[in-house]
């Protein structure tokens, strides 16, 4: 199981598995609901523009929404 905390006032995501341990992100916008996947989509630095970082699946992820 993945588990991903989404502090939307930071935009900021830590995310929690057995494969990848536990990994913290900045500069998260969004967390966008696909077909059968989320996509995790950071601002990047050099453009300025919001790019997908990960997809993962629906049935096997847990989101937490935080707002600090």
């Amino acid at each position: 199981m993945i588990r991903i905390t989404f502090n939307t006032n930071r935009h900021s995501m830590t995310i929690q598995s057995e494969s990848m341990g536990i990994k913290e992100y900045q500069n998260i916008m969004t967390i966008k609901e696909m077909t059968g996947f989320y996509e995790v989509r950071q601002r990047q630095q050099s453009t300025d523009k919001n790019a997908p970082i990960f997809r993962l699946p629906i049935n096997h992820t847990i989101i937490e929404y935080i707002h600090e």
